[in-house]
């Protein structure tokens, strides 16, 4: 065998191996993007688990109550306020995360569902409107979309969870 055939048969090998090489990358990046969806989903998870464990506390219901009742020194109402603030952080993770499709375009209805509970809270839109630039302008316009496109029965029937649950 000479040298000419002995290097057309060391690039055909090559070749091979190049494509074997680009079929396992494909399965390692298919897998890698599944692996990084899970982990962004179970954040997710972790933050809306937050938010109900938060809720649940004896001192977020004492001052959920003051504001609810009118009774809300100008600290609970500054407390109530990063409260509301902390909600909306977290929504607009779940919004760059849902347009990023790393969690399934369908929690925009639960997205949706629960920008409107935040807003109907009580003192919700005027904390929205004097902080809104601690926000992406995306997230303001789809906030504002949001609310504009919301009905007063849809916020009313989100504001009475606020003597019970969130």
């Amino acid at each position: 065998m000479t040298i000419t055939e002995l290097g057309a048969i060391g690039e055909f090998i090559g070749g091979i191996v190049v494509i074997v090489t680009l079929i396992y990358l494909i399965f390692q990046l298919r897998q890698n993007t599944q692996s990084i969806r899970s982990q962004s989903r179970f954040s997710v998870l972790e933050t809306l688990n937050a938010d109900m464990r938060q809720v649940q506390t004896p001192e977020h219901q004492e001052l959920q109550l003051n504001v609810l009742s009118g009774e809300a020194s100008e600290n609970d109402r500054t407390r109530w306020a990063f409260v509301l603030l902390g909600w909306l952080s977290h929504n607009e993770m779940l919004f760059y995360e849902i347009e990023d499709e790393a969690i399934p375009r369908d929690f925009e209805s639960t997205l949706r569902w629960r920008l409107l509970t935040i807003i109907a809270a009580p003192g919700a839109m005027d904390t929205w409107n004097l902080y809104r630039g601690a926000y992406t302008e995306r997230f303001q316009n789809h906030v504002d979309s949001v609310i504009a496109t919301a009905s007063d029965a849809e916020l009313e029937e989100r504001g009475r969870g606020y003597g019970s649950v969130f």
